[in-house]
């Protein structure tokens, strides 16, 4: 697409974009009818219209799909394991379904799960909760949403694995779910139920990686916390993390993470990135 996309979201083997005119398009990998398409294709090498207007926001998981609409409405679309769109069924839907009728502001698919924020600040889960990954408290399998937290969430990342982050409006930054390699930052590598303060203030974005963790906070310094196996936490070490550590001090504007590596947009408008490079995924003209 060569002009008018405003919003663009990767998943595990597919992609949805966002135009100015409200239009959801995506491309990729189309088993379980993630695309969206009715499942009439089995992979998509070039955008495919799914609905014609009226998209604010998107989010493209492990094998599932989901958007909101400017009306409030939560859609979703793909495999539907675990109950993972929140239709209160396990059905594979191949075409959107609505979800939530009005009031979401915007959702982030996971692996299996999948989370989202209504205009009241409420935290909303649905999905697999393996290691308590929806913070209910429990291990149960949710196939309609429910409710985490009732106010003040403003932003959500759901992992492709085993875990959830949010942030509240003053600044605080939240997780729950798997912690095996301390991508909750906690401290600890304890699988956490219920949510647990990471960090108490100043944090304004937030994404997961499979195994790790990284924010932003207001200063534009980015921090990162869990697994470092291929050095994706770009602090210098293949260390593990189990608290953040700071890897730019300033004038980070953007972070986005893929399964084992960072990119990262600078005040400059320079690109940054950091972790496994096994598919040239850095961009640095180096595979290794």
């Amino acid at each position: 697409i060569d002009a008018n996309v405003s919003k663009v979201d990767g998943g595990a083997h597919h992609v949805l974009i966002r135009k100015t005119d409200g239009s959801l398009w995506a491309m990729g990998y189309n088993e379980h009818g993630r695309l969206g398409d009715g499942g009439t294709e089995f992979r998509r090498s070039t955008p495919y219209r799914v609905v014609d207007e009226n998209v604010s926001e998107i989010s493209a998981g492990w094998n599932h799909s989901l958007f909101v609409k400017t009306n409030g409405s939560l859609w979703g679309m793909g495999w539907n394991g675990n109950g993972r769109l929140g239709d209160g069924t396990t059905t594979t839907r191949k075409t959107p379904v609505e979800v939530v009728s009005s009031g979401v502001i915007r959702a982030s698919a996971g692996g299996g799960h999948s989370l989202f924020v209504k205009s009241d600040g409420s935290l909303w889960a649905m999905g697999w909760n393996g290691k308590g990954r929806l913070g209910d408290g429990t291990y149960t399998e949710r196939r309609n949403p429910v409710m985490i937290v009732d106010a003040n969430v403003t932003s959500i990342s759901a992992s492709l694995n085993y875990f959830s982050l949010f942030l509240k409006n003053d600044g605080s930054l939240w997780g729950m779910g798997g912690n095996d390699k301390g991508n909750l930052g906690d401290g600890t590598t304890n699988e956490r139920k219920t949510p647990v303060m990471i960090v108490d203030a100043n944090v304004t974005a937030v994404d997961c990686g499979w195994n790790f963790s990284v924010f932003l906070k207001n200063d534009g310094s980015l921090w990162a916390t869990g697994d470092n196996q291929f050095g994706q936490l770009g602090d210098g070490t293949f260390e593990d993390r189990h608290s953040p550590v700071q890897i730019v001090a300033s004038g980070v504007t953007k972070v986005a993470t893929g399964n084992d590596h960072i990119v990262f947009i600078k005040t400059d408008g320079s690109v940054w990135a950091a972790g496994r490079n096994q598919w040239g995924q850095l961009g640095d003209g180096i595979i290794i």
